[in-house]
């Protein structure tokens, strides 16, 4: 499949810090869409080619999760298509938040350094991460309650995310879970940026689409 253009109707403004969202129809069908605001409606551009005709049909009983400012998010309401590529969806009621934009987590073997006590400075991986924490994946010398700095690179022409967390489960695998107790808000947004793009290159490669 191609991707049709993406670029917002008239008129409209795109959520700040999102985008990228899935439409589902009542018959259980998922439609990776852009999502972009106008008012009191949503407005989507379907980011594949769909095969039949769709001008003017209307869904009643469809759901929409996208990312905001808020995290990821849910709308239930009436999805009405212009043509092949352009939705207009009506919420039926607020959104519902499935998880806080803070603590949206992605499955991502990112390296980090850190530094801890005696055992002084090394690089390890993380599992997963968000804005509010980290699970390591291979660093056996933490304890539970021990703190630890870190230094980690979101973007290789910026300066590194640099903070203090502290462990606060070691799980059945190992795997050390971190909570961030000293990080600068703007190191913390920029954290969460790096998170939504994993996911969005995630989901891209998933679909087959070049990045």
């Amino acid at each position: 499949m191609t991707r049709p253009t993406d670029t917002a109707p008239d008129n409209v403004r795109l959520f700040p810090g999102s985008g990228q969202g899935t439409l589902t129809t009542p018959a259980g069908e998922e439609l990776p869409v852009r999502t972009f605001e106008r008012g009191e409606e949503v407005v989507l551009v379907v980011l594949v080619n769909l095969e039949d005709e769709r001008g003017g049909d209307s869904l009643e009983a469809a759901e929409l999760e996208y990312t905001s400012r808020r995290g990821l998010v849910k709308l239930r309401g009436e999805a009405v298509f212009e043509d092949q590529s352009l939705i207009r969806f009506h919420p039926d009621g607020d959104a519902e938040v499935l998880q806080r934009r803070d603590f949206v987590r992605v499955h991502t073997p990112h390296p980090v350094t850190v530094e801890s006590g005696d055992d002084g400075r090394r690089r390890v991986h993380i599992a997963d991460l968000s804005g509010g924490g980290m699970l390591l994946a291979d660093d056996e010398a933490l304890s539970v309650d021990q703190t630890i700095r870190f230094t980690l690179s979101v973007a290789t022409t910026e300066l590194p995310v640099e903070g203090i967390a502290r462990v606060v489960h070691i799980r059945e695998d190992g795997k050390r879970a971190l909570m961030f107790e000293q990080i600068s808000e703007h190191d913390r947004q920029r954290l969460i940026r790096f998170v939504f793009e994993c996911m969005r290159t995630a989901r891209a490669r998933t679909r087959g689409d070049r990045i």
